[in-house]
């Protein structure tokens, strides 16, 4: 009997996608330069409707064939169509690309926005600067006060900017006590500063 339907068709383009990837898995190049040709479009429009930035689209659907060509083993013919593999894989890269490109632009802003801000900074006046100093000895006099766990939690939130879940999982100490730490700490600093 011959196929005719339009899901008999659709089964075998499945299957032969099915079979295009084994080969890949086995390092085909014949393979592998079928399924680029049958899958680039749908690459690229689901890399294109994350970045909408040719270049970056172009980019990132080279890394995804790449993955293709090393990772086409990890696809699990039973969890779904070769397609929608790869387009997840697309728009995954995709996404990390949009992340990563977000982050550049977040930090060139700050830069430029620190680079602004010392343009327009003066050095303190001398009284401006002996008080500075004097609150910073205060400061420091202050945090040698608290307890070892506190000092070390309140040095690695503040100074070195970890979130609790990560000073925990540093410390190997439970996310509540961290939190613990830290609130006390800073009350005991509170308290020590008023003074």
């Amino acid at each position: 009997m011959i196929a005719n339907t339009d899901t008999e068709i659709l089964d075998a383009d499945v299957q032969e996608t099915k079979l295009l990837f084994r080969r890949v898995a086995a390092r085909d190049r014949k393979a592998f330069d079928s399924l680029h040709v049958r899958f680039s479009n749908l690459v690229f429009a689901t890399v294109m409707q994350v970045l909408n930035n040719r270049q970056d689209a172009e980019d990132v659907m080279q890394e995804v064939f790449a993955l293709l060509w090393k990772k086409a083993d990890m696809y699990v013919e039973e969890r779904g169509k070769p397609s929608t593999w790869l387009a997840t894989l697309a728009r995954n890269r995709a996404i990390d690309r949009f992340r990563s490109r977000d982050r550049r632009n977040r930090l060139n802003l700050g830069f430029e926005q620190e680079t602004e801000m010392e343009k327009g900074w003066e050095a303190p006046s001398p009284s401006c600067a002996a008080e500075i100093n004097e609150l910073s000895s205060q400061a420091r006099s202050a945090v040698l006060h608290l307890a070892p766990d506190q000092r070390l939690a309140i040095h690695l939130a503040f100074l070195e900017g970890l979130s609790q879940t990560e000073i925990a999982e540093r410390t190997g100490t439970p996310l509540g006590t961290v939190k613990a730490r830290i609130r006390r700490g800073l009350a005991k600093l509170r308290g020590l500063l008023k003074h």
